[in-house]
């Protein structure tokens, strides 16, 4: 995995590329809990390179979005990977975060995305419980 640490005006953006795994996935929460200091920014992860998303990287995208509401920052998801938006609409967390498009991706200002039909526009389907429909 490499990180990448930018600022795009008040914005804080860690760009994510490469695989997230066990040997690694602490790095993104720790460059998060560094980055969430006085002036608050808002933080973007960009994911878009990611090649690898294991359930570690779902434990560390929940932590890091703790760590910033616990120091009152915004914390974003920008373009994540198929791979990522699966693994967090399979264990059940995709809502839990806001997503935005990155520069080029035509994706709109930050969304929650919907937890039933199309994922964030990914082509993956999340399973509807028969009294959900």
């Amino acid at each position: 995995m490499s990180l990448a640490l930018t600022c795009e005006g008040a914005t804080k953006l860690i760009t994510v590329s490469g695989e997230i795994d066990m040997s690694n996935a602490h790095l993104l929460a720790e460059l998060v809990e560094f980055v969430c200091r006085p002036p608050l920014p808002v933080i973007a992860v960009d994911l878009s390179a990611v090649r690898f998303f294991g359930v570690h990287g779902v434990s560390a995208l929940l932590q890091s979005q703790q760590t910033a509401a616990d120091a009152g920052a915004a914390f974003l998801l920008r373009d994540p990977a198929p791979c990522v938006t699966y693994i967090l609409a399979t264990t059940a967390v995709l809502a839990s975060f806001a997503l935005t498009g990155g520069p080029a991706s035509g994706v709109g200002p930050a969304t929650a995305p919907a937890t039933t039909g199309d994922v964030a526009g990914r082509g993956f389907r999340t399973h509807e419980r028969a009294r959900d429909r």
